[in-house]
């Protein structure tokens, strides 16, 4: 039973990326409340699957590395998506994902060095951001009528999440140069 209960995070990721392509679908027929409620659960097994693994030690290398992996990949479809329906520029999109793919390759990087780059506050405020400001965009999609200034409000929402997305990034570069600094001179 214990072996089962170790499992239950792993299972919320993987239901993660299987509303994935669901989310994409529903989005992309413009059913915009399915959509939009697929995406919260998703977020939200995000958020469950983190406490129950953290609160009862249920840490697994498949989590530690599917866990982002499903993060980003929920996070760039909703982004693709926004772009393809004019919400979001192409390139701040862009911008936004060279990040997760920038961190992503410098993760592994450090893996062949036996450095293991957990997140941080600044990643998860970061991956918090992201998620409320699509589950708010998603929700405004499913106005009957646009506001000029809340498509604005979003655009600079959208800024910020990039500025915080790469932000972050050079966080977690600069904790490892420090980190290594401090083990040379050790």
């Amino acid at each position: 039973m214990e072996n089962f209960k170790q499992q239950i995070p792993n299972a919320l990721t993987i239901l993660r990326i299987i509303l994935i392509p669901v989310f994409i679908f529903l989005a992309m027929k413009n059913y915009y409340i399915p959509a939009l409620i697929v995406f919260i659960v998703a977020a939200l097994s995000d958020t469950l699957d983190g406490i129950i693994a953290r609160k009862y030690n249920y840490v697994s290398n498949f989590g530690k590395i599917i866990d982002p992996l499903a993060d980003k990949l929920l996070v760039a479809s909703a982004l693709i998506i926004f772009s393809y329906w004019g919400i979001l520029y192409w390139w701040l999109t862009t911008i936004i994902l060279f990040r997760e793919l920038f961190i992503t390759i410098y993760r592994e990087s450090l893996k062949k060095r036996n450095i293991f780059l957990a997140a941080n506050s600044w990643g998860k405020a970061k991956t918090t951001a992201q998620m409320v400001t699509i589950i708010v965009t998603l929700a405004y999609r499913t106005a009957v009528t646009y506001i000029v200034i809340i498509d604005k409000i979003l655009l600079i929402l959208y800024f910020l999440i990039a500025f915080l997305a790469w932000f972050s990034a050079g966080i977690y570069v600069f904790q490892v140069w420090k980190e290594s600094d401090e083990k040379k001179q050790n």
